[in-house]
């Protein structure tokens, strides 16, 4: 179930082509295996929604800005609750994660207090979530109705004119988060600068098949660079809930813990910063006219082996 636009794919038929399969791999991991639903399927689903909102993000001006925040809603609102159950594992591994990363600097066992608070407030998150708010019916049922709607879409601009747009907003947006970040480098900056970086990810990923040499590198780093801020991101929340659950805020233990955590923040953000200059070194005129050569160029050496 690849997650790209074939190179001799009308932009129409394979966005919603794209869209309809993922809608169905959500569905068929939130039905479960006997009703349940997993860590594995919750993750699952939720990339599947994220998915479908940087399809959406890639042809925005054709579906119009109405339509476009419907539809986006609808995949936004599915995908919270399972955020929330990502969330509550997420930190878990995240300690352990960090534990292991410090090799000897932190004793698992004085970790061990917060680790017991992680894995109980996962556990009534999931019993809220999924027994007490009923989530997981409403999300099957929204999505299967937004599928409903993807053949009613209007998606009527040939080729390159279908996704310009929607490729130099995303940049556009990715080059402006950046550059708060560089001036104030918040949790909420940092934040936001991941969510436009994964949109520009999303898009690079739809769109390697057209210059694989050169496009899948491009999102090879807008993933390296999502992945290292959302890292930071966890261990943002992870010093939040651990500030909460600490009995004695000036204890060692809790001091040692919250010094790595910022140690290794540093660290990440440093290098994601690095990512940042060169993924967006350009204008975003001069990226979406970049990306448009690779396109030209593919398709008219496509039609030249065709014929």
């Amino acid at each position: 179930m690849a997650f790209e636009l074939k190179q001799d794919e009308k932009i129409a038929k394979g966005v919603r082509r794209i869209v309809c399969k993922r809608i169905d791999k959500a569905l068929e991991k939130l039905n479960g295996e006997k009703g349940a639903v997993n860590d594995s399927a919750v993750h699952d689903a939720r990339k599947r929604f994220k998915e479908i909102r940087g399809t959406l993000r890639l042809v925005r001006e054709e579906l119009g800005e109405k339509r476009f925040r419907r539809e986006n809603k609808i995949f936004r609102d599915a995908g919270r609750p399972l955020s929330v159950l990502r969330d509550a594992k997420v930190l878990i591994d995240t300690l352990d994660g960090l534990i292991a990363h410090f090799d000897g600097r932190v004793k698992p066992q004085s970790a061990a207090r917060l680790r017991r608070a992680l894995l109980g407030r996962r556990r009534d998150i999931r019993e809220q979530v999924i027994k007490h708010d009923g989530a997981i019916p409403k999300i099957k049922r929204d999505i299967a109705s937004a599928r409903g709607r993807v053949e009613n879409w209007p998606l009527q601009r040939p080729g390159w004119k279908a996704i310009a747009g929607g490729i130099q907003k995303v940049y556009a947006q990715g080059h402006r988060a950046m550059t708060e970040v560089r001036e104030n480098p918040s949790d909420a900056s940092l934040h936001e600068w991941r969510k436009r970086a994964k949109d520009l990810r999303y898009e690079l990923e739809l769109l390697q098949s057209i210059w694989p040499e050169t496009v899948k590198p491009l999102a090879d780093q807008a993933h390296r660079l999502t992945d290292l801020l959302g890292d930071d991101h966890d261990l943002s929340v992870l010093r939040t809930v651990a500030h909460e659950e600490s009995e004695d805020r000036s204890s060692a233990d809790d001091e040692l813990l919250f010094a790595l955590i910022d140690e290794r923040r540093t660290a990440l953000q440093k290098e994601a910063r690095e990512i940042g200059v060169k993924l967006y070194e350009e204008t975003a005129d001069d990226f979406v006219r970049r990306i448009k050569g690779y396109w030209k160029t593919s398709r008219q050496l496509h039609a030249m082996q065709v014929h």
